[in-house]
Protein backbone atom coordinates (compact mmCIF):
# COMPACT_ATOMS: atom_id res chain seq x y z
CA UNK A 1 0.00 0.00 0.00
CA UNK A 2 1.49 3.32 -1.12
CA UNK A 3 -0.01 6.60 0.04
CA UNK A 4 -0.31 9.36 -2.57
CA UNK A 5 1.45 7.39 -5.29
CA UNK A 6 2.93 8.97 -8.39
CA UNK A 7 0.51 7.67 -11.01
CA UNK A 8 1.51 6.28 -14.39
CA UNK A 9 -0.16 8.16 -17.25
CA UNK A 10 -0.18 7.60 -21.02
CA UNK A 11 1.24 10.12 -23.49
CA UNK A 12 -0.10 13.70 -23.17
CA UNK A 13 -2.06 12.82 -20.02
CA UNK A 14 0.78 13.09 -17.53
CA UNK A 15 4.12 11.46 -16.76
CA UNK A 16 4.53 7.67 -17.13
CA UNK A 17 5.78 7.41 -13.54
CA UNK A 18 7.63 4.19 -12.66
CA UNK A 19 8.79 2.68 -9.37
CA UNK A 20 11.53 0.11 -8.81
CA UNK A 21 11.07 -2.86 -6.51
CA UNK A 22 14.16 -4.71 -5.27
CA UNK A 23 13.83 -8.05 -3.47
CA UNK A 24 16.79 -9.49 -1.62
CA UNK A 25 17.20 -12.85 0.13
CA UNK A 26 19.88 -12.92 2.83
CA UNK A 27 21.13 -15.87 4.89
CA UNK A 28 23.13 -15.08 8.00
CA UNK A 29 23.63 -11.53 6.75
CA UNK A 30 24.96 -12.59 3.35
CA UNK A 31 22.99 -11.87 0.18
CA UNK A 32 21.95 -15.16 -1.41
CA UNK A 33 19.86 -13.82 -4.27
CA UNK A 34 18.23 -10.61 -5.45
CA UNK A 35 15.98 -9.40 -8.23
CA UNK A 36 14.73 -6.01 -9.42
CA UNK A 37 11.65 -5.04 -11.36
CA UNK A 38 9.93 -1.80 -12.33
CA UNK A 39 6.23 -1.17 -12.09
CA UNK A 40 3.71 1.61 -12.46
CA UNK A 41 0.60 2.44 -10.48
CA UNK A 42 -2.49 3.19 -12.55
CA UNK A 43 -6.05 2.04 -13.17
CA UNK A 44 -7.39 1.28 -16.65
CA UNK A 45 -11.10 0.51 -17.01
CA UNK A 46 -13.65 0.48 -19.80
CA UNK A 47 -17.42 0.32 -20.23
CA UNK A 48 -20.13 0.70 -22.85
CA UNK A 49 -21.89 3.71 -21.36
CA UNK A 50 -21.95 5.58 -24.66
CA UNK A 51 -24.81 6.60 -26.98
CA UNK A 52 -24.35 3.57 -29.24
CA UNK A 53 -22.94 1.21 -26.56
CA UNK A 54 -19.44 1.52 -27.99
CA UNK A 55 -16.51 0.71 -25.75
CA UNK A 56 -15.03 3.65 -23.86
CA UNK A 57 -11.73 3.55 -21.96
CA UNK A 58 -10.70 5.37 -18.78
CA UNK A 59 -7.29 5.95 -17.18
CA UNK A 60 -7.10 6.73 -13.46
CA UNK A 61 -10.81 7.55 -13.52
CA UNK A 62 -10.67 9.93 -16.49
CA UNK A 63 -12.01 9.36 -20.01
CA UNK A 64 -9.32 8.39 -22.51
CA UNK A 65 -9.85 9.04 -26.22
CA UNK A 66 -8.01 6.23 -27.98
CA UNK A 67 -5.93 7.33 -30.97
CA UNK A 68 -4.27 3.97 -31.56
CA UNK A 69 -2.83 1.65 -34.15
CA UNK A 70 -2.38 -2.00 -35.17
CA UNK A 71 1.08 -3.53 -34.69
CA UNK A 72 2.16 -6.15 -37.25
CA UNK A 73 5.34 -8.12 -36.38
CA UNK A 74 8.31 -8.29 -38.73
CA UNK A 75 7.44 -10.87 -41.39
CA UNK A 76 10.16 -13.40 -40.51
CA UNK A 77 10.43 -12.40 -36.81
CA UNK A 78 13.91 -10.98 -37.47
CA UNK A 79 13.65 -8.29 -34.83
CA UNK A 80 16.30 -6.54 -32.76
CA UNK A 81 16.48 -4.06 -29.91
CA UNK A 82 17.53 -1.36 -32.38
CA UNK A 83 14.52 -2.00 -34.60
CA UNK A 84 12.18 -2.15 -31.60
CA UNK A 85 13.52 1.14 -30.26
CA UNK A 86 13.23 2.87 -33.64
CA UNK A 87 9.65 1.79 -34.26
CA UNK A 88 8.51 2.77 -30.77
CA UNK A 89 10.40 6.05 -30.96
CA UNK A 90 8.53 6.85 -34.19
CA UNK A 91 5.28 5.73 -32.53
CA UNK A 92 5.69 8.10 -29.61
CA UNK A 93 6.65 10.93 -31.96
CA UNK A 94 3.46 10.41 -33.97
CA UNK A 95 1.26 10.97 -30.91
CA UNK A 96 -0.28 7.48 -30.96
CA UNK A 97 -1.43 6.45 -27.47
CA UNK A 98 -2.32 2.74 -27.87
CA UNK A 99 -0.76 -0.16 -29.78
CA UNK A 100 -2.93 -3.14 -30.57
CA UNK A 101 -0.88 -6.33 -30.83
CA UNK A 102 -3.01 -7.67 -33.66
CA UNK A 103 -4.17 -11.29 -33.31
CA UNK A 104 -2.19 -12.46 -36.31
CA UNK A 105 0.97 -11.40 -34.51
CA UNK A 106 2.94 -12.20 -31.39
CA UNK A 107 3.60 -11.10 -27.83
CA UNK A 108 6.54 -8.73 -28.24
CA UNK A 109 9.77 -8.76 -26.21
CA UNK A 110 10.31 -7.64 -22.64
CA UNK A 111 12.29 -4.71 -24.08
CA UNK A 112 9.27 -3.68 -26.18
CA UNK A 113 7.07 -3.50 -23.09
CA UNK A 114 9.79 -1.78 -21.08
CA UNK A 115 9.92 0.99 -23.69
CA UNK A 116 6.10 1.26 -23.77
CA UNK A 117 6.19 1.66 -19.97
CA UNK A 118 8.75 4.44 -20.28
CA UNK A 119 7.10 6.21 -23.23
CA UNK A 120 3.52 6.12 -21.95
CA UNK A 121 2.22 3.87 -24.73
CA UNK A 122 -0.75 1.62 -23.95
CA UNK A 123 -0.80 -1.97 -25.25
CA UNK A 124 -3.83 -4.10 -26.19
CA UNK A 125 -2.61 -7.72 -26.31
CA UNK A 126 -4.29 -10.36 -28.48
CA UNK A 127 -3.57 -14.08 -28.41
CA UNK A 128 -2.47 -15.30 -31.85
CA UNK A 129 -5.73 -16.27 -33.53
CA UNK A 130 -7.52 -14.57 -36.38
CA UNK A 131 -10.53 -15.18 -38.60
CA UNK A 132 -8.08 -16.34 -41.29
CA UNK A 133 -6.97 -19.34 -39.21
CA UNK A 134 -8.38 -22.34 -37.36
CA UNK A 135 -8.05 -23.05 -33.67
CA UNK A 136 -4.85 -24.93 -32.82
CA UNK A 137 -5.31 -28.67 -32.32
CA UNK A 138 -3.23 -28.80 -29.15
CA UNK A 139 -5.38 -26.91 -26.66
CA UNK A 140 -3.08 -27.57 -23.71
CA UNK A 141 -0.05 -26.21 -25.55
CA UNK A 142 -1.99 -23.12 -26.56
CA UNK A 143 -3.19 -22.43 -23.02
CA UNK A 144 0.33 -23.04 -21.73
CA UNK A 145 1.55 -20.33 -24.08
CA UNK A 146 -1.21 -18.01 -22.85
CA UNK A 147 -0.23 -18.64 -19.24
CA UNK A 148 3.47 -18.02 -19.87
CA UNK A 149 2.69 -14.83 -21.77
CA UNK A 150 0.37 -13.36 -19.14
CA UNK A 151 2.88 -14.12 -16.39
CA UNK A 152 5.65 -12.46 -18.38
CA UNK A 153 3.71 -9.31 -19.26
CA UNK A 154 1.26 -8.68 -16.43
CA UNK A 155 3.61 -6.46 -14.39
CA UNK A 156 3.83 -3.79 -17.11
CA UNK A 157 1.62 -0.72 -16.60
CA UNK A 158 1.51 -0.23 -20.40
CA UNK A 159 -0.45 -3.50 -20.80
CA UNK A 160 -4.12 -2.50 -20.49
CA UNK A 161 -6.39 -4.99 -22.28
CA UNK A 162 -6.62 -8.66 -23.29
CA UNK A 163 -8.40 -9.93 -26.40
CA UNK A 164 -8.43 -13.61 -27.34
CA UNK A 165 -8.45 -13.20 -31.11
CA UNK A 166 -8.88 -11.04 -34.19
CA UNK A 167 -12.34 -11.49 -35.76
CA UNK A 168 -12.57 -15.06 -34.49
CA UNK A 169 -13.53 -16.89 -31.30
CA UNK A 170 -11.72 -17.75 -28.10
CA UNK A 171 -10.09 -21.05 -27.21
CA UNK A 172 -12.31 -22.69 -24.55
CA UNK A 173 -10.82 -21.99 -21.15
CA UNK A 174 -8.81 -18.95 -22.26
CA UNK A 175 -10.91 -16.32 -20.49
CA UNK A 176 -10.99 -18.17 -17.16
CA UNK A 177 -7.24 -18.72 -17.29
CA UNK A 178 -6.44 -15.10 -18.14
CA UNK A 179 -8.76 -13.72 -15.48
CA UNK A 180 -7.29 -16.14 -12.90
CA UNK A 181 -3.75 -15.01 -13.70
CA UNK A 182 -4.60 -11.32 -14.01
CA UNK A 183 -7.93 -9.90 -12.98
CA UNK A 184 -6.76 -6.29 -13.17
CA UNK A 185 -7.34 -5.77 -16.89
CA UNK A 186 -10.34 -5.93 -19.18
CA UNK A 187 -11.00 -8.82 -21.55
CA UNK A 188 -13.10 -9.48 -24.62
CA UNK A 189 -13.45 -12.60 -26.75
CA UNK A 190 -12.44 -11.09 -30.09
CA UNK A 191 -11.71 -7.75 -31.69
CA UNK A 192 -15.18 -6.98 -33.05
CA UNK A 193 -17.57 -7.42 -30.14
CA UNK A 194 -18.46 -5.84 -26.80
CA UNK A 195 -18.72 -2.33 -28.21
CA UNK A 196 -15.91 -2.56 -30.77
CA UNK A 197 -17.48 -2.60 -34.25
CA UNK A 198 -16.06 -3.97 -37.49
CA UNK A 199 -13.32 -2.04 -39.25
CA UNK A 200 -12.50 -0.59 -42.69
CA UNK A 201 -11.50 1.02 -44.94
CA UNK A 202 -8.13 -0.66 -45.27
CA UNK A 203 -7.08 0.66 -48.67
CA UNK A 204 -6.99 3.86 -50.68
CA UNK A 205 -10.21 5.86 -50.95
CA UNK A 206 -10.97 9.43 -51.92
CA UNK A 207 -9.88 11.34 -48.76
CA UNK A 208 -13.08 13.41 -49.01
CA UNK A 209 -15.02 10.30 -47.99
CA UNK A 210 -13.56 10.46 -44.48
CA UNK A 211 -15.32 13.78 -43.89
CA UNK A 212 -18.73 12.57 -44.96
CA UNK A 213 -18.36 9.26 -43.12
CA UNK A 214 -18.81 6.99 -46.11
CA UNK A 215 -15.28 5.65 -46.43
CA UNK A 216 -16.37 2.01 -46.47
CA UNK A 217 -18.77 0.07 -48.64
CA UNK A 218 -19.71 -1.75 -45.44
CA UNK A 219 -21.31 1.31 -43.89
CA UNK A 220 -20.63 4.18 -41.53
CA UNK A 221 -17.15 4.06 -39.96
CA UNK A 222 -16.47 7.24 -37.97
CA UNK A 223 -18.54 6.18 -34.99
CA UNK A 224 -17.88 4.57 -31.63
CA UNK A 225 -14.74 2.45 -31.46
CA UNK A 226 -13.23 1.35 -34.78
CA UNK A 227 -10.47 -1.32 -34.53
CA UNK A 228 -9.16 -0.99 -38.11
CA UNK A 229 -9.34 2.14 -40.27
CA UNK A 230 -6.45 3.31 -42.40
CA UNK A 231 -4.80 4.13 -45.69
CA UNK A 232 -1.38 3.68 -47.36
CA UNK A 233 1.55 5.96 -48.12
CA UNK A 234 4.13 5.34 -50.82
CA UNK A 235 7.74 4.95 -49.54
CA UNK A 236 10.44 7.43 -50.50
CA UNK A 237 12.19 6.90 -53.82
CA UNK A 238 15.31 5.55 -52.08
CA UNK A 239 13.26 2.76 -50.54
CA UNK A 240 11.37 2.04 -53.76
CA UNK A 241 14.69 1.41 -55.47
CA UNK A 242 15.42 -1.24 -52.84
CA UNK A 243 12.05 -2.91 -53.33
CA UNK A 244 12.24 -3.62 -57.06
CA UNK A 245 14.39 -3.32 -60.17
CA UNK A 246 14.61 0.04 -61.94
CA UNK A 247 13.01 -1.38 -65.08
CA UNK A 248 9.85 -2.23 -63.11
CA UNK A 249 9.94 0.93 -61.03
CA UNK A 250 9.45 3.35 -63.91
CA UNK A 251 7.35 3.36 -65.94
CA UNK A 252 5.24 1.61 -63.32
CA UNK A 253 5.05 -2.12 -63.99
CA UNK A 254 1.59 -2.82 -62.60
CA UNK A 255 2.21 -6.56 -62.19
CA UNK A 256 5.35 -6.03 -60.10
CA UNK A 257 3.90 -3.12 -58.10
CA UNK A 258 0.80 -5.18 -57.32
CA UNK A 259 3.01 -8.07 -56.17
CA UNK A 260 4.58 -5.68 -53.63
CA UNK A 261 1.10 -4.48 -52.65
CA UNK A 262 -0.43 -7.79 -51.55
CA UNK A 263 -1.86 -8.46 -55.00
CA UNK A 264 -2.81 -4.81 -55.50
CA UNK A 265 -4.88 -4.74 -52.30
CA UNK A 266 -4.16 -1.11 -51.37
CA UNK A 267 -4.69 0.11 -54.98
CA UNK A 268 -1.20 1.63 -55.19
CA UNK A 269 -0.89 1.09 -58.97
CA UNK A 270 -4.46 2.24 -59.62
CA UNK A 271 -6.31 4.70 -57.35
CA UNK A 272 -3.21 5.89 -55.48
CA UNK A 273 -1.49 6.47 -58.82
CA UNK A 274 -4.53 8.35 -60.12
CA UNK A 275 -4.52 10.64 -57.07
CA UNK A 276 -0.79 11.24 -57.49
CA UNK A 277 -1.31 12.09 -61.18
CA UNK A 278 -3.78 14.77 -60.11
CA UNK A 279 -0.67 16.69 -59.01
CA UNK A 280 0.41 16.53 -62.66
CA UNK A 281 1.90 13.71 -64.74
CA UNK A 282 5.39 12.62 -63.65
CA UNK A 283 8.41 12.13 -65.89
CA UNK A 284 10.43 10.00 -63.45
CA UNK A 285 10.08 7.80 -60.40
CA UNK A 286 11.70 10.59 -58.32
CA UNK A 287 8.96 13.02 -59.32
CA UNK A 288 6.21 10.44 -58.85
CA UNK A 289 7.45 9.44 -55.37
CA UNK A 290 7.65 13.09 -54.31
CA UNK A 291 4.09 13.77 -55.42
CA UNK A 292 2.97 10.50 -53.86
CA UNK A 293 4.17 11.72 -50.44
CA UNK A 294 1.61 14.53 -50.64
CA UNK A 295 -1.15 11.96 -51.27
CA UNK A 296 -0.05 9.88 -48.27
CA UNK A 297 0.12 12.94 -46.03
CA UNK A 298 -3.41 13.94 -47.07
CA UNK A 299 -4.62 10.39 -46.37
CA UNK A 300 -3.33 10.26 -42.82
CA UNK A 301 -4.11 13.79 -41.73
CA UNK A 302 -7.70 13.71 -43.00
CA UNK A 303 -8.43 10.47 -41.11
CA UNK A 304 -7.04 11.62 -37.78
CA UNK A 305 -8.61 15.06 -37.94
CA UNK A 306 -12.08 13.67 -38.64
CA UNK A 307 -11.78 11.44 -35.56
CA UNK A 308 -10.53 14.42 -33.55
CA UNK A 309 -13.61 16.37 -34.61
CA UNK A 310 -15.98 13.65 -33.37
CA UNK A 311 -14.24 12.96 -30.06
CA UNK A 312 -16.74 12.10 -27.29
CA UNK A 313 -19.65 13.50 -29.32
CA UNK A 314 -18.30 17.03 -29.75
CA UNK A 315 -18.89 16.62 -33.49
CA UNK A 316 -21.74 15.14 -35.50
CA UNK A 317 -21.13 11.63 -34.11
CA UNK A 318 -19.82 10.03 -30.91
CA UNK A 319 -16.33 8.59 -31.34
CA UNK A 320 -14.43 6.90 -28.50
CA UNK A 321 -11.48 5.34 -30.29
CA UNK A 322 -9.70 4.54 -33.55
CA UNK A 323 -6.99 1.95 -34.25
CA UNK A 324 -5.22 2.82 -37.50
CA UNK A 325 -4.82 -0.08 -39.94
CA UNK A 326 -1.94 -0.74 -39.96
CA UNK A 327 1.10 0.64 -38.15
CA UNK A 328 4.46 -0.83 -39.08
CA UNK A 329 5.50 -2.59 -42.29
CA UNK A 330 6.24 -6.32 -41.81
CA UNK A 331 7.92 -6.70 -45.23
CA UNK A 332 9.37 -4.53 -48.00
CA UNK A 333 6.40 -3.16 -49.92
CA UNK A 334 5.04 -0.19 -51.86
CA UNK A 335 2.13 0.37 -49.45
CA UNK A 336 3.98 1.78 -46.44
CA UNK A 337 2.49 3.76 -43.55
CA UNK A 338 4.29 6.29 -41.31
CA UNK A 339 7.56 4.55 -42.11
CA UNK A 340 8.52 1.67 -44.36
CA UNK A 341 10.20 -1.66 -43.71
CA UNK A 342 13.66 -0.08 -43.96
CA UNK A 343 12.72 2.29 -41.08
CA UNK A 344 12.70 5.30 -43.42
CA UNK A 345 9.86 7.67 -42.38
CA UNK A 346 7.33 8.89 -44.93
CA UNK A 347 5.51 12.22 -44.94
CA UNK A 348 2.68 10.50 -43.06
CA UNK A 349 4.72 10.31 -39.85
CA UNK A 350 5.10 14.07 -39.66
CA UNK A 351 1.58 14.91 -40.80
CA UNK A 352 0.18 12.39 -38.30
CA UNK A 353 2.40 13.99 -35.66
CA UNK A 354 0.81 17.32 -36.50
CA UNK A 355 -2.77 15.97 -36.50
CA UNK A 356 -2.21 14.20 -33.15
CA UNK A 357 -0.47 17.06 -31.34
CA UNK A 358 -2.25 17.58 -27.99
CA UNK A 359 -3.39 21.11 -28.87
CA UNK A 360 -4.31 21.29 -32.53
CA UNK A 361 -6.08 23.69 -34.89
CA UNK A 362 -7.57 21.88 -37.88
CA UNK A 363 -9.49 22.49 -41.11
CA UNK A 364 -12.46 20.51 -42.45
CA UNK A 365 -12.29 20.14 -46.25
CA UNK A 366 -16.02 19.40 -46.52
CA UNK A 367 -17.43 22.13 -44.26
CA UNK A 368 -14.59 24.67 -44.73
CA UNK A 369 -14.61 25.22 -40.98
CA UNK A 370 -11.82 25.64 -38.42
CA UNK A 371 -11.86 23.66 -35.16
CA UNK A 372 -9.52 23.25 -32.18
CA UNK A 373 -8.75 19.92 -30.50
CA UNK A 374 -7.43 19.43 -26.95
CA UNK A 375 -5.98 16.15 -25.65
CA UNK A 376 -4.81 17.52 -22.27
CA UNK A 377 -6.63 17.05 -18.97
CA UNK A 378 -6.60 20.82 -18.70
CA UNK A 379 -8.83 23.61 -20.00
CA UNK A 380 -7.45 26.71 -21.72
CA UNK A 381 -9.22 30.08 -21.54
CA UNK A 382 -8.82 33.12 -23.77
CA UNK A 383 -6.81 31.39 -26.46
CA UNK A 384 -6.94 32.66 -30.04
CA UNK A 385 -7.19 30.68 -33.28
CA UNK A 386 -6.23 32.42 -36.51
CA UNK A 387 -6.53 31.39 -40.16
CA UNK A 388 -4.76 32.81 -43.21
CA UNK A 389 -5.34 31.89 -46.85
CA UNK A 390 -2.63 32.39 -49.48
CA UNK A 391 -3.07 32.06 -53.22
CA UNK A 392 -0.65 30.24 -55.52
CA UNK A 393 1.36 33.46 -55.82
CA UNK A 394 1.84 33.37 -52.01
CA UNK A 395 -0.32 36.46 -51.57
CA UNK A 396 -2.49 36.57 -48.47
CA UNK A 397 -6.10 36.83 -49.69
CA UNK A 398 -8.13 36.13 -46.54
CA UNK A 399 -7.65 36.03 -42.79
CA UNK A 400 -9.66 35.79 -39.61
CA UNK A 401 -9.08 35.17 -35.90
CA UNK A 402 -11.27 34.51 -32.90
CA UNK A 403 -10.88 34.13 -29.14
CA UNK A 404 -11.98 30.78 -27.73
CA UNK A 405 -12.15 28.83 -24.48
CA UNK A 406 -10.96 25.25 -24.99
CA UNK A 407 -12.59 22.64 -22.72
CA UNK A 408 -10.52 20.05 -20.88
CA UNK A 409 -10.00 16.98 -23.09
CA UNK A 410 -12.51 18.38 -25.55
CA UNK A 411 -13.02 20.08 -28.91
CA UNK A 412 -14.21 23.51 -30.04
CA UNK A 413 -15.77 22.69 -33.38
CA UNK A 414 -16.60 25.00 -36.27
CA UNK A 415 -15.17 28.13 -34.63
CA UNK A 416 -15.62 29.92 -37.94
CA UNK A 417 -15.93 29.19 -41.64
CA UNK A 418 -13.24 30.11 -44.15
CA UNK A 419 -14.83 32.12 -46.96
CA UNK A 420 -12.55 31.54 -49.92
CA UNK A 421 -12.58 34.47 -52.39
CA UNK A 422 -14.44 33.68 -55.60
CA UNK A 423 -11.46 34.58 -57.76
CA UNK A 424 -8.89 32.64 -55.75
CA UNK A 425 -6.31 30.61 -57.70
CA UNK A 426 -7.10 26.96 -58.43
CA UNK A 427 -4.56 25.83 -55.80
CA UNK A 428 -4.07 27.75 -52.57
CA UNK A 429 -2.75 27.34 -49.04
CA UNK A 430 -4.18 27.58 -45.53
CA UNK A 431 -2.20 28.36 -42.39
CA UNK A 432 -3.84 27.90 -38.99
CA UNK A 433 -2.25 29.14 -35.77
CA UNK A 434 -3.19 28.79 -32.12
CA UNK A 435 -2.05 31.40 -29.59
CA UNK A 436 -2.09 31.33 -25.79
CA UNK A 437 -3.23 34.18 -23.53
CA UNK A 438 0.18 35.90 -23.85
CA UNK A 439 0.08 35.80 -27.65
CA UNK A 440 2.64 33.01 -27.95
CA UNK A 441 2.06 30.58 -30.81
CA UNK A 442 1.50 27.11 -29.35
CA UNK A 443 0.46 25.18 -32.48
CA UNK A 444 0.16 25.64 -36.23
CA UNK A 445 -1.03 23.64 -39.22
CA UNK A 446 -0.50 23.99 -42.97
CA UNK A 447 -2.87 22.80 -45.71
CA UNK A 448 -2.99 22.85 -49.49
CA UNK A 449 -6.39 22.92 -51.19
CA UNK A 450 -7.85 23.01 -54.71
CA UNK A 451 -11.06 24.61 -55.96
CA UNK A 452 -12.33 21.29 -57.27
CA UNK A 453 -15.91 20.43 -56.36
CA UNK A 454 -16.56 17.17 -54.55
CA UNK A 455 -19.00 15.08 -56.58
CA UNK A 456 -19.39 12.04 -54.36
CA UNK A 457 -17.66 8.98 -52.97
CA UNK A 458 -17.62 7.13 -56.30
CA UNK A 459 -15.32 9.79 -57.76
CA UNK A 460 -11.81 11.12 -57.13
CA UNK A 461 -13.01 14.71 -57.04
CA UNK A 462 -12.83 17.37 -54.35
CA UNK A 463 -10.44 19.85 -52.72
CA UNK A 464 -8.29 17.09 -51.16
CA UNK A 465 -8.01 14.98 -54.27
CA UNK A 466 -8.15 16.69 -57.67
CA UNK A 467 -6.76 19.67 -59.54
CA UNK A 468 -3.30 20.19 -58.00
CA UNK A 469 -1.42 20.44 -61.32
CA UNK A 470 -0.80 24.17 -60.81
CA UNK A 471 1.58 23.41 -57.94
CA UNK A 472 4.16 22.96 -60.70
CA UNK A 473 3.88 26.72 -61.33
CA UNK A 474 5.34 27.62 -57.93
CA UNK A 475 8.50 29.68 -58.32
CA UNK A 476 11.75 28.03 -57.30
CA UNK A 477 12.96 28.92 -53.81
CA UNK A 478 16.47 28.94 -52.36
CA UNK A 479 16.25 28.28 -48.63
CA UNK A 480 18.80 29.57 -46.14
CA UNK A 481 20.21 26.76 -44.02
CA UNK A 482 22.28 27.00 -40.86
CA UNK A 483 23.26 23.85 -39.03
CA UNK A 484 25.40 22.51 -36.25
CA UNK A 485 26.55 18.89 -35.94
CA UNK A 486 27.49 17.57 -32.50
CA UNK A 487 27.70 14.38 -30.47
CA UNK A 488 26.39 13.50 -27.02
CA UNK A 489 27.34 10.09 -25.72
CA UNK A 490 26.51 7.48 -28.32
CA UNK A 491 24.11 9.77 -30.20
CA UNK A 492 24.86 12.10 -33.12
CA UNK A 493 22.81 15.26 -33.70
CA UNK A 494 22.31 17.87 -36.39
CA UNK A 495 20.49 21.04 -35.39
CA UNK A 496 19.32 22.78 -38.56
CA UNK A 497 17.56 26.12 -38.96
CA UNK A 498 15.75 26.34 -42.28
CA UNK A 499 14.52 29.77 -43.38
CA UNK A 500 12.50 30.83 -46.43
CA UNK A 501 13.83 34.30 -47.36
CA UNK A 502 11.79 34.44 -50.57
CA UNK A 503 8.31 35.77 -51.34
CA UNK A 504 7.08 32.29 -52.40
CA UNK A 505 5.78 29.38 -50.32
CA UNK A 506 8.44 26.67 -49.98
CA UNK A 507 6.23 23.63 -50.44
CA UNK A 508 6.92 20.20 -48.92
CA UNK A 509 10.49 20.75 -47.74
CA UNK A 510 12.33 17.49 -47.13
CA UNK A 511 15.52 17.05 -45.11
CA UNK A 512 17.70 13.97 -45.54
CA UNK A 513 20.82 12.60 -43.91
CA UNK A 514 22.62 10.47 -46.51
CA UNK A 515 25.64 8.17 -46.48
CA UNK A 516 28.37 7.95 -49.11
CA UNK A 517 26.18 5.52 -51.05
CA UNK A 518 23.46 8.23 -51.25
CA UNK A 519 21.17 6.06 -49.14
CA UNK A 520 19.38 7.55 -46.10
CA UNK A 521 20.97 6.90 -42.71
CA UNK A 522 18.50 4.58 -40.99
CA UNK A 523 17.08 4.84 -38.49
CA UNK A 524 17.28 8.61 -38.07
CA UNK A 525 14.89 10.72 -36.04
CA UNK A 526 13.81 14.11 -37.42
CA UNK A 527 11.72 16.35 -35.17
CA UNK A 528 9.85 17.41 -38.32
CA UNK A 529 10.03 16.86 -42.07
CA UNK A 530 8.03 17.28 -45.29
CA UNK A 531 6.96 20.72 -44.03
CA UNK A 532 6.06 23.91 -45.88
CA UNK A 533 7.34 27.41 -45.10
CA UNK A 534 5.51 30.64 -45.83
CA UNK A 535 7.55 33.64 -47.05
CA UNK A 536 9.89 34.75 -44.26
CA UNK A 537 9.07 31.73 -42.11
CA UNK A 538 11.72 29.53 -40.51
CA UNK A 539 11.82 26.21 -38.68
CA UNK A 540 14.38 24.48 -36.49
CA UNK A 541 14.71 20.73 -36.95
CA UNK A 542 16.90 18.35 -34.95
CA UNK A 543 18.08 15.12 -36.55
CA UNK A 544 19.32 12.34 -34.27
CA UNK A 545 20.92 9.00 -35.01
CA UNK A 546 23.10 6.49 -33.21
CA UNK A 547 26.80 7.21 -33.59
CA UNK A 548 27.34 3.60 -34.70
CA UNK A 549 24.91 4.20 -37.60
CA UNK A 550 26.58 7.42 -38.73
CA UNK A 551 28.66 6.92 -41.91
CA UNK A 552 32.17 8.35 -42.19
CA UNK A 553 31.30 11.12 -44.64
CA UNK A 554 27.57 11.91 -44.29
CA UNK A 555 25.77 14.50 -46.37
CA UNK A 556 22.91 16.68 -45.14
CA UNK A 557 20.43 17.50 -47.94
CA UNK A 558 17.66 20.11 -48.10
CA UNK A 559 15.24 19.73 -51.00
CA UNK A 560 11.54 19.95 -51.80
CA UNK A 561 8.76 20.50 -54.30
CA UNK A 562 9.87 23.92 -55.56
CA UNK A 563 13.14 24.14 -53.64
CA UNK A 564 16.62 24.35 -55.12
CA UNK A 565 18.38 21.36 -53.60
CA UNK A 566 21.31 22.06 -51.29
CA UNK A 567 23.75 19.55 -49.83
CA UNK A 568 26.29 19.95 -47.05
CA UNK A 569 29.18 17.63 -46.22
CA UNK A 570 29.32 17.06 -42.46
Amino acid sequence: TIKNPRLWWPIFKGNPELYELKLTVSIDGKVSDEIKTRFGIREITSDQNTPDKSRQFYVNGKKLFIRGTNWIPEGMLRTSDERTYAELRYTKQSGINLIRMWGGGIAESDYFFQLCDEMGLLVWQEFWMTGDTKHPQDKDLYLSNVEATVKRLRNHPSLVYYVSSNESTEMPGAKDLIMKLDGTRGYQMQSECDGVHDGSPYKQVNPMQHYENTASERGSRVDGFNPEYGSPTIPTVETLREVMDEKDLWPINKEVWDYHDGGGFHLMSTMYTDLTNHYGPSSSIEEFATKGQAVGAMNSKSIWEVWNYNKFGYGDRYASGLLFWYHNCPVSQVCARMWDYSLEPTASLYHTQNALEPLHAQFDYLKNTVSVYNDYYQAFKDYKVAAEVYDLNSKKVWSKSQKIDIPEDGVVNDVFTIDFPQNITQVHFIKLRLFDTKGKEVANTFYWRSNDKYEGRKTLTGPTSFGFEDLSKLKQVQLKTRYKAYQEGDRHFIKAEIKNPSSTVAFFTQLQLLGQDKKPVRPSFYTDNFFSLLPGESKTVIIETATDDMPSEPTFVVKGWNIQSSSFKL
